[in-house]
């Protein structure tokens, strides 16, 4: 409790800055203006700056008592901040009193003292001044750094925990009573012994901690900071595994092949020349008329102009859906057309797009003809045609694709002696056509990654992070479409939705079988549903809060909350009333599993939209996979579109139930129960 209290002291200590700095301003305002209304804000702002200044001080005293930082520091700035929270009170109570602006001004100077010395805590003592590097000019990890010479851990391994250890662990703040900015520092570890055993990386805690899952309290460096990639990883193990030497050069420690070729360069692709373009960002309308076009598109970056789109999954694709890609031709550079229905005719009626880097037709009916209007992609590097019917003939359009870096090519006509000629022309392409790998062995699988979250319903933006141990890669899809390898990558860093998106994730790596895929959907609120009635009343069991509970905005993943409604052998069907017309295209429900309890999640959801409550018109008609063995107990938030976006005021919502327990149950034939807490609406 006390730990929480002082870590308290984050929060509270921006309050006293802004409330006592904005009451010397108004006094002096009032005084030299004459407006007593300036003076009298000031007295007001003063009281609540000594409240808060008190609160502050004495988190700040619990926090320090947890140590890790400098003590000369630390000295100062917890005496400063004692001093300015009793000039505080004491301009308080001399308001009236001749010497009370002094004691105001005093306040103030020991506010920006301690302020300083804060920061020098948190940031280094010299951060204020502190000059930084250019990254334009910062050396890269290459050829041109590193030579037989160079010195090891002052070239290749300080300048790793500088940037990912460093921030906590250093000269002012030593977190753990760990400093890792000098040798000496390295060698005498921390609170808890030494961190570097030489030559046992498995035993090492440095490397423990950075192994650990993301989510593991212990992890180092901790979630939301900068994490080390895969290679610093595999450099700090060799290191270690070498005897963990300050003074030899590379030349000495003799590295093997893997960190040879990460400190070569070896296999690093130069950034297409795409990214360096100025393209201007995509409109905002032109984006909702894609969605609305039943196309996802995620930008791949903050700031950056570039556009992922997937229409993966649509069979229904037609030459007004992809009119919709015209106005943002310039910024779409990855495109996901597999498992739709796109074929000649309507590969034609696709834009040009210039500046395509990624495409996928996978399971498409584009063949060898259609093939030749890939000519123009100055910068595809990865094309996927796994399934589609093209042959040795389709593969001569490529040969002028000089960025062109992956081909899948699986289960297509396309002969060894066709890739051979092609990899002929395009030495630094990765082609892979499905040839079975010469063993008879049968790869194990990997476990599924974790999908991290806190709320998978939110109103302005949700971080979603994906673990797994380190070494293995993750990829996933933002869309219906299942991941590969050839999805994107995740990168350790949390991921930040604004809108509603699906998720779907696997673990990789070579030499073991793909992962299951793992899944989670993450919906806004959108539309505030105004009522809602039932068409039969739910079980007296769990009756919730009736039908408020369908848009009361609680969610739970215990089914003894009162926020469910739980229906025993029949459907759950509601109708919801907007309170006015609205474009509507997609309906959200948030409902409970637990087989043991004979609580299963739904068989099916059907909508029907109305604009006045009497004339109904169906708008989804979706039927759910049935368990074939019992399931871990969970919430699920399943989150459907329609076709097309309808205007409407009411909703139609069914919810089926699978009824009965189905006959590997153990209560089979019996009764089961359907649970749901929440009903949204976009």
């Amino acid at each position: 409790m006390l730990t929480l209290l002082g870590r308290l002291h984050l929060l509270l200590l921006h309050l006293p800055i802004g409330l006592l700095a904005f009451a010397l301003f108004f006094e002096l305002t009032g005084r030299y203006r004459r407006r007593p209304e300036n003076r009298n804000a000031a007295r007001l702002l003063l009281g609540w700056g000594a409240l808060t200044a008190v609160l502050s001080a004495s988190c700040g005293w619990l926090l320090a008592q947890e140590g890790g930082y400098d003590e000369d520091l630390l000295w100062r700035h917890q005496w400063l901040g004692f001093a300015t929270a009793g000039l505080a009170v004491a301009a308080w109570v001399l308001r009236h009193h001749k010497v009370y602006l002094p004691v105001l001004v005093g306040c103030v100077v020991a506010l920006i003292a301690t302020g300083h010395f804060g920061g020098s805590l948190t940031h280094g003592e010299h951060y204020l001044f502190e000059k930084k590097e250019d990254p334009a000019v910062a050396p890269a990890v290459g050829p041109a750094r590193f030579s037989p010479q160079s010195l090891v851990y002052q070239d290749i391994i300080q300048p790793i925990l500088k940037a990912k250890c460093q921030s906590c662990h250093r000269p002012g703040k030593t977190k753990g009573g760990l400093d890792l900015s000098t040798p000496e520092g390295l060698q005498r570890g921390g609170e808890n012994g030494a961190i570097v055993l030489a030559g046992q990386p498995d035993k090492s805690p440095l490397l423990q901690k950075i192994l650990l899952p993301l989510h593991d309290d212990d992890h180092m460096p901790p979630a939301g900071k900068p994490q080390p990639t895969p290679d610093e990883i595999a450099l700090l193990r060799w290191w270690v595994a070498q005897g963990a030497d300050f003074q030899k050069t590379l030349g000495q420690m003799s590295p093997d092949s893997t960190v040879a070729a990460i400190l070569s360069g070896a296999g690093e692709t130069p950034q297409n020349p795409v990214f360096s373009l100025n393209v201007p960002a995509a409109g905002a309308a032109d984006l909702e008329k894609l969605r609305a076009a039943g196309a996802s598109a995620m930008p791949l970056g903050v700031d950056q102009p570039w556009l992922a789109v997937s229409f993966a999954g649509n069979r229904k694709l037609d030459a007004q859906s992809l009119s919709a890609l015209r106005p943002l031709a310039r910024q779409v550079v990855d495109l996901d057309l597999s498992n739709t229905n796109l074929d000649a005719a309507l590969w034609e009626k696709l834009p040009e797009m210039p500046h395509l880097t990624r495409l996928h037709l996978a399971r498409t009916q584009i063949g060898d003809a259609s093939l030749k209007k890939l000519s123009t992609a100055a910068y595809l590097e990865f094309l996927n045609l796994t399934g589609a019917p093209v042959s040795d003939n389709g593969l001569a359009a490529l040969t002028g694709l000089k960025h062109l870096r992956a081909l899948y090519c699986w289960q297509t006509a396309v002969t060894p002696a066709g890739l051979q000629q092609l990899g002929a022309q395009l030495p630094a392409l990765k082609i892979d056509n499905g040839a079975p790998p010469d063993t008879n062995a049968t790869p194990l699988p990997l476990r599924p990654p974790k999908i991290l979250f806190a709320r998978n319903i939110f109103e302005d933006t949700v971080q979603v992070a994906l673990d797994f141990p380190k070494l293995v890669g993750v990829y996933y899809t933002l869309d219906e479409a299942s991941p590969t390898t050839q999805s994107f990558a995740y990168d350790g860093k949390a991921l930040i939705f604004n809108q509603t998106t699906k998720i779907r994730a696997i673990a990789a790596k070579p030499g073991w079988a793909n992962s299951p895929i793992v899944e989670a959907s993450f919906v806004k609120r959108k539309y505030k549903i105004a009522s809602a009635t039932l068409a039969a009343p739910p079980s007296p069991k769990y009756p919730g809060d009736g039908a408020r509970s369908l848009y009361d905005g609680r969610i739970s993943d215990n089914h003894f909350d009162k926020a469910y409604l739980g229906y025993e052998g029949e459907h759950l069907t509601a109708t919801l009333d907007l309170g006015e017309t609205r474009e509507v295209g997609r309906v959200s429900v948030h409902c409970l599993e637990n087989n043991n309890s004979w609580i299963f999640a739904p068989r099916g959801l059907h909508v029907w939209t109305s604009a006045d409550g009497k004339t109904w018109t169906k708008q989804l008609d979706r039927q759910f996979p049935v368990n074939s063995s019992m399931q871990d107990t969970k919430a699920h938030l399943f989150s459907e579109l329609f076709v097309q976006p309808t205007a409407c005021r009411f909703l139609k919502v069914q919810v089926e139930s699978l009824l009965k327990n189905p006959p590997w149950h153990p209560g089979k034939g019996q009764k089961c129960w359907v649970f749901v807490d929440e009903i949204l609406v976009e």
